[in-house]
C-alpha cells in the first residue's frame, strides 16, 4: 500500500531538503516498453537479482533507504513502478488488475533478460506476487511475501474503521503514520527516522525523486485492490498449486492486512514458510535489519 494517500510525497515537501555528502551510489533511472506500456526501474546493487515489488500508489521512492542498503549487500535489486505510478505510464483504457500488473513485472523480468529472479513483494505488491507466482512460476526461483492477502471471502478482512482512515481524504496524511507503523513511541521512532532517511537519499539522489501519483490511477488501483480483489476467490484456490519456495512475512501488529493473512496463505502453498516481527504493516522497515537477515536465510 501507499503509506496512505501521498504520506510520504506530502511529509517529504513538508521540510525542506537538506544538502549531505555525496553518495557512492546514484539512482540511474531507465525506462523499457512491456506491452503497451513503458515501466520505470532503476537496479542497484550486485549479486542474485531481486525484483522489489511496491505496494499500493506506492513508487519505487517508497522503500526505506535503510533496507535498500542492506539489501544490496547482498543482492542486485530491480526496483520499478506499477504502471500508470510515478515515471511508468498507463493505457488509456483501465486494465489495472493484480493479474495485469503481474503480467507487467513479468514482462519487465523478460525484457531486462532474466531468465530466473527472486523477488521480494509488498503490501499490494504482494497480491500481484502471489499473481506472478500462479501466472508466470517459471520466472521465479524463491518469493517474499510481505503484508499479504489472499483475496475473496478466504482473507481476514481490515476493520472498516481502518479502511475508512485509510481512504478519507479529511484526514491529515500525518495522522494516518499510525495505521503503517505502530501507534506506540517504537512505532512514532521508527517512521520519524524512515522520513529523514528518504528526505536524505532524495537529497543525495541514491533513489529517484520519483513520489507523483496521479488522481486516474489512485481510482485504478483502488478498484483494483479492494473491489476486485474482494471479489477474486480464485487467487487463494490456486495457491494450492505454487511449487516455488515462498516466505511470508508480517509484522505482528499489522492492522492493514491482518497478520492472520500470512498463515492463511501458507497453509494454502505447500511447504511455505513464515515469519513475524515486531512492528506494523512496514515491519520490514522499522525492523529492516532483522528483516534482512531473514531475507539472506531465506534466499541461500
Amino acid at each position: 500500500m501507499k503509506w496512505t494517500h501521498h504520506l510520504i510525497y506530502i511529509a517529504f515537501f513538508s521540510i525542506n531538503i537538506y544538502s549531505s555528502a555525496h553518495a557512492q551510489f546514484t539512482a540511474e533511472v531507465k525506462t523499457v516498453e512491456v506491452g503497451d506500456i513503458k515501466i520505470a526501474y532503476y537496479i542497484r546493487g550486485q549479486g542474485k537479482p531481486l525484483l522489489m515489488i511496491n505496494g499500493f500508489l506506492s513508487t519505487m521512492s517508497l522503500w526505506d533507504p535503510a533496507l535498500l542498503e542492506e539489501l544490496t549487500k547482498n543482492y542486485q535489486l530491480i526496483l520499478f513502478d506499477n504502471r500508470g505510478v510515478g515515471l511508468s505510464t498507463d493505457t488509456k483504457q483501465d486494465n489495472t488488475t493484480m493479474e495485469q500488473m503481474a503480467d507487467d513485472a513479468a514482462g519487465l523480468i523478460k525484457k531486462l533478460g532474466y531468465e530466473k529472479i527472486n523477488i521480494l513483494a509488498w503490501s499490494m505488491g504482494a497480491r500481484i506476487g502471489q499473481q506472478i507466482l500462479i501466472r508466470h512460476p517459471a520466472l521465479v526461483d524463491k518469493a517474499i511475501l510481505c503484508s499479504a492477502n489472499p483475496g475473496g471471502k478466504y482473507a481476514d478482512k481490515t476493520s472498516l474503521d481502518v479502511e475508512n482512515k485509510l481512504n478519507n481524504p479529511n484526514i491529515p496524511e500525518m495522522d494516518k503514520i499510525g495505521l503503517v507503523f505502530t501507534n506506540d513511541e517504537a512505532g512514532k521512532q521508527a517512521a520519524k527516522d524512515c522520513l529523514a532517511r528518504l528526505k536524505q537519499a532524495v537529497a543525495t539522489k541514491t533513489i529517484p525523486n520519483d513520489f507523483a501519483v496521479s488522481k486516474e490511477t489512485t481510482i485504478r488501483q483502488n478498484r483494483a485492490r479492494t473491489t476486485l480483489w474482494n471479489s477474486n476467490n480464485a487467487n487463494f484456490i490456486a495457491l494450492k498449486n505454487i511449487k516455488t519456495p515462498v516466505l511470508l512475512a508480517d509484522g505482528r501488529h499489522d492492522i492493514i492486512d491482518l497478520p492472520k493473512n500470512s498463515v492463511i496463505i501458507a497453509n494454502q502453498i505447500p511447504f511455505a514458510w513464515t515469519a513475524f516481527l515486531d512492528g506494523g504493516h512496514a515491519f520490514l522497515f522499522q525492523e529492516h535489519k532483522q528483516f534482512s537477515d531473514l531475507v539472506y536465510v531465506f534466499l541461500q
